[in-house]
């Protein structure tokens, strides 16, 4: 802390030393300037201390044009004052009729030099500033990137149901159980909801926050966690005593950004510590941490690091991306993730084009529940970040694409789209199924099911309780499927494809078998051009398109038939083919 404090106040100090050298003769005003000086050196360092100022060159540079600025105004108050108290003095001399005299002093270094030392220091912090601004390419190619075709998407297997407790149904949870904190009253629960593997399992991680500062001089420090299964729809929160004395919500130096930054001098951060856990439970407190090219506030993205605090001891360590501890699975934070979208959907084509021409350029959507972005728990135990993105243009709901951000590596990967509704539309159409009760559709997805790019959202109340699961075809609205939990809503949405005549393809798990048997019930609906049967002794459902076999329209209960179907989940997806009915013959 000293040391930035130093950096900030390099040329006032100079400045000070210098005043006092040439006013060594003079000990009235030596004495004022002294302590003139002493009090520019606290208000900088409450200002270091509280604000956490940037420590890169450009911040320091602009910061000594600033402190040496209020160091001058400081004098100039201090040279009214003595002004005004000599004229009294001569207006009292003249009126005794004295005749007055004033010495001269030197008052310290030339009026030129400080003149052009300060012309430099703007010149420097204004260009700086300018070309940290504009020079956006450089940022842009240091995105670890690849481009993807959306077919390629994260999609459903078998026996899986990827959808995670709604954040705002896990604190909403939490807060219920807030009562198993000892001596509650000095405690919240925080609004920011980790999701990590802990020992294999996703979870959420929950921490606590003191209510305020005399709150945190009586409990002495955070007394642990909380802790929830991020895939159980009816999870219940666990809390683990775990006693930590550094937090985000604490004062001084047992805050954990303030001591992050203490013992990361010369590292940066465009986002606030996150909590997690190791498999003993162990709290920590990560945060992404850079080094700002030469004289701009420009990130490189190919040179992050993590900062990882003990939340107990308060020790701080640093590693790169490539050396994380196991247990970190958000190393890149979800405000830097928010960044690393923003930028790589805005600055694809430099600086002007974002104003000018806006060729390529892409929004991230932010209807991600924390920073803009959406923590999705992958099958091989890692945490991505997902993000759409849509069109600059005002009003439009159409999603040209969306990221998956690798939250160890920060490894972006692009999924391009066409002809499909962003969050934004698909949030818009499941809520007005619910406009009645007031339900609202949180947390969108968008996954590959049965090879049709699918928003799946999180149905809640006005109490962020879960009242439906929504699954919504990206491409037509009228795809849809709804139920009180997750397995029900997928079979819907899947029946809802087939009834459609929507094709499917590339379905994980799929495959065509051979059918025979005895049709058992039949139901024709003519108005989309499909039959639907059962055959005895199962109850898969199976669907004809009667323009493919017209045939299908005399089928009755009892026929024999033979056919090929393509079978997922024990589910008919797709027209059935090669189909049969040898009582027709």
């Amino acid at each position: 802390m000293i040391q930035v404090l130093a950096s900030y106040l390099a040329f006032p100090i100079i400045l000070a030393l210098a005043s006092c050298y040439y006013l060594r003769d003079n000990r009235p005003a030596l004495k004022k300037h002294i302590i003139r000086s002493l009090v520019l050196i606290l208000i900088a360092y409450i200002y270091v201390y509280f604000f956490l100022p940037s420590r890169n060159l450009l911040s320091i540079l602009s910061g000594n044009f600033i402190w040496t600025i209020i160091y001058l105004l400081l004098g100039s108050v201090n040279f009214l004052i003595d002004k005004s108290a000599r004229l009294k003095k001569k207006l009292r001399q003249l009126k005794n009729g004295e005749h007055p005299h004033v010495a001269k002093t030197k008052t310290g270094l030339s009026g030129k030099v400080i003149a052009l030392v300060l012309t430099i220091l703007a010149i420097v912090s204004i260009g700086g500033q300018i070309y940290s601004f504009m020079s956006v390419k450089p940022t842009w190619n240091s995105i670890q990137k690849t481009f993807s075709k959306s077919t390629q998407a994260p999609t459903f297997k078998k026996g899986e149901t990827p959808i995670a407790l709604a954040p705002k149904t896990v604190i909403n949870r939490v807060k219920k159980a807030s009562s198993d904190i000892p001596n509650s009253q000095y405690f919240s629960i925080s609004k920011n909801v980790q999701a990590q593997f802990y020992r294999g399992k996703p979870v959420y991680v929950i921490p606590i926050e003191y209510n305020g500062f005399f709150e945190m001089m009586k409990a002495k420090e955070i007394p642990g966690y909380f802790i929830i299964d991020a895939t159980k729809q009816n999870a219940t929160p666990h809390f683990v005593k775990k006693p930590y004395k550094y937090a985000t919500s604490a004062y001084f130096n047992l805050d954990a950004e303030r001591q992050i930054y203490r013992h990361a001098v010369n590292w940066l951060s465009l986002d606030d510590p996150q909590l997690e856990i190791n498999d003993e439970g162990k709290p920590f407190w990560v945060e992404t941490i850079y080094k700002s090219e030469f004289l701009s506030h420009r990130v490189n993205y190919q040179k992050l690091y993590v900062a990882v605090m003990d939340a107990e001891t308060g020790k701080v360590n640093k590693y790169s991306l490539d050396h994380l501890p196991k247990f970190i699975d958000e190393g890149i934070t979800t405000g830097i993730a928010n960044h690393i979208n923003w930028d790589f959907g805005i600055y694809r084509n430099g600086f002007w084009n974002r104003y000018f021409g806006k060729t390529g350029v892409m929004k991230p959507t932010g209807n991600g529940v924390e920073n803009g972005v959406t923590s999705v728990f992958n099958q091989n135990g890692t945490i991505s970040y997902f993000s759409d993105f849509t069109t600059d243009k005002t009003g439009s709901d159409s999603a040209l694409g969306y990221s998956m951000i690798n939250a160890r590596s920060g490894q972006l990967t692009f999924y391009s789209a066409n002809n499909i509704m962003d969050s934004t539309g698909a949030k818009n159409n499941a809520d007005q199924d619910y406009k009645a009760q007031q339900w609202k559709a949180n947390m969108p997805i968008l996954y590959n099911i049965n090879g049709r790019p699918t928003w799946v959202m999180t149905i809640l109340d006005s109490t962020s309780a879960i009242r439906d699961y929504y699954y919504l075809d990206a491409s037509n609205q009228s795809i849809y499927g709804s139920g009180n939990t997750p397995t029900i809503a997928l079979e819907r949405f899947r029946q809802s494809l087939v009834n459609s005549g929507a094709t499917a393809q590339n379905t994980p798990g799929s495959k065509w078998v051979k059918r025979s048997g005895s049709v058992d019930r039949v139901a024709i609906l003519s108005d989309s051009h499909r039959v639907m049967f059962t055959l005895k002794n199962s109850k898969t459902i199976y669907t004809i398109n009667t323009d493919d076999f017209a045939s299908a329209n005399l089928l009755r209960s009892g026929d024999k038939v033979s056919f090929k179907a393509n079978i997922v989940d024990g589910q008919s997806l797709g027209n059935i083919a090669n189909f049969e009915n040898k009582n027709l013959k």
